[in-house]
Formats: C-alpha cells, sequence, structure tokens
C-alpha cells in the first residue's frame, strides 16, 4: 500500500507541474522594468500544495513555473523561479501543517509575518528614495524619460505600495467570507495564513532576483504591486477551487486539510 500511495504521489505531481505550467503561460502578462511577467500560475502552486504536501507540492510548483519560463523564453528568470517557487509552495505547507496543530503558532505566524512585510516595505521605500537622489540616471527608460518624470513615477510608484500592502487584508477578508456565504465553505485560517506567507515570499524572492540580475534595487521595486496582484489572484482562483472540491469525493485526497461549510 506505501508503494501505491508513493506512486500515486509521483503521478499527481507529474500532473501538477504540467498544471502549473501551463496556468502560468496561458495568461502572461509583461512588466515593464524587469523584463518579466505576471500569471494565473500562483494559483495552482497552491492547489498543488493542498493536494500534495509541502514535499511534493514544492516540486510541482518549482519545475512548473521554471518550465513556463523556459517556454516563453524567460530562460534568465528560469533558475530564479525554481528556486523562489519551490520555496513559495515549501513555506505554505509547512505553515499550514504547524498552523493546524496549535492557536499559538498561527498567532506567531501572523505577527512575524506582519513584522516582515512592514519591515520590507519600510526598506524597498529607503532603496527607492536613495536611488532616485543619488543615482536617478540609472532609473530612467523609455516608459520614464526625465527625472521630472521620474519623481512622478516614483511617488506613485511608493502609493501603490504602501495601497496595495493596506488592501491585501481587506481582499482576503472579502473573498473568505464570499466563499462562506455563496460557497457554504469557510477557508481554514491555517490556509489563509500559509498562502498569504507563500505569497509575500514570492513578491520578496522577485525583488532580490529583480535586484540582483538588474543590478538595481529600486528598479526592482516596480515590479511589486503586479506581483501582489498576481498573488491576490492566484489566491481567489485557488480558494474557488479548493471550495468546489471540497464538496466531491476528491476532497478525501488533498494532503491537507480543508474544511467544508455548513
Amino acid at each position: 500500500m506505501a508503494i501505491s500511495d508513493k506512486t500515486n504521489k509521483i503521478i499527481l505531481t507529474g500532473i501538477m507541474i504540467a498544471i502549473v505550467a501551463v496556468a502560468t503561460m496561458i495568461i502572461a502578462i509583461p512588466v515593464p522594468f524587469t523584463n518579466g511577467y505576471i500569471h494565473l500560475g500562483d494559483s495552482m502552486i497552491f492547489l498543488s500544495v493542498f493536494i500534495l504536501g509541502w514535499r511534493y507540492g514544492a516540486i510541482a510548483a518549482g519545475v512548473g513555473s521554471a518550465l513556463a519560463d523556459l517556454f516563453l523564453g524567460y530562460v534568465h528568470w528560469a533558475p530564479w523561479t525554481l528556486v523562489i517557487k519551490g520555496i513559495m509552495a515549501l513555506f505554505m505547507g509547512l505553515v499550514i501543517e504547524k498552523a493546524i496543530k496549535s492557536r499559538r503558532n498561527t498567532a506567531v505566524s501572523i505577527v512575524a509575518t506582519a513584522i516582515f512585510w512592514l519591515a520590507f516595505h519600510f526598506a524597498v521605500d529607503r532603496i527607492i528614495r536613495f536611488e532616485a537622489a543619488h543615482n536617478p540616471a540609472d532609473l530612467l527608460s523609455e516608459e520614464i524619460p526625465d527625472v521630472t518624470a521620474l519623481g512622478d513615477f516614483l511617488n506613485s510608484i511608493q502609493s501603490q505600495l504602501m495601497l496595495v500592502a493596506l488592501l491585501i487584508p481587506v481582499f482576503l477578508v472579502i473573498i473568505a467570507l464570499v466563499l462562506k456565504k455563496k460557497e457554504h465553505y469557510s477557508i481554514p485560517m491555517s490556509a489563509i495564513l500559509g498562502m498569504t506567507l507563500a505569497g509575500l515570499w514570492m513578491v520578496f524572492g522577485y525583488y532580490i532576483a529583480g535586484g540582483i540580475l538588474y543590478g538595481n534595487f529600486a528598479v526592482s521595486a516596480f515590479s511589486i504591486p503586479m506581483n501582489m496582484i498576481q498573488f491576490i489572484a492566484g489566491f481567489l482562483v485557488a480558494s474557488l477551487i479548493t471550495a468546489a472540491l471540497s464538496k466531491t469525493p476528491a476532497a478525501k485526497y488533498f494532503s491537507l486539510r480543508i474544511q467544508k461549510g455548513s
């Protein structure tokens, strides 16, 4: 039986690798400045972790996302994606497992996530201001032809960063309430926390990768708002699919617990 279970996991992992890759490729919206793109692949990464757990889910997330980069011509991003998306699934699964076991673990994870995000936002703001003051020429491009336009653009980016950071909890609560009312499905707090931490890690990971690839961490910050939107969309799609599956016999095949509302 153990061998059969492992074989099934391997087969499901292969299927989820393909699904993650296709979901990433089917709607790929280019992001200016960093030569990257946003997509719906994160939703299938979240689903992979629910179905496979963090170990096999990390493989599906990393390999599937990296393959999408290769197929779409973003070869320079593929190694970074392999690591970032793999860790993204790992974080999600581990947080869910820990949060299910203890309310204390849930509280600690919430506080740690909030502190990390506030520190990250503050650091990015300082970096943008420093680069704008000392190396403005490095931030100019076809979209930003002169220093005047740069100032307006940076103010806009900083406002977007703050707005998105403030609206994320609101969006997640709204999504959870709508699902509970319309689908009679309650998203477990552990799942909300796991997907949130995974999404924030993804944003942070690509910010660091972009800064290294292009030698400028201020330019890399310009992709943060779009990556946050990608995370929220992934959260919504994954929640809808999980809610639907929770009402079918397929729910029993999930490695991580999903809850069905009354």
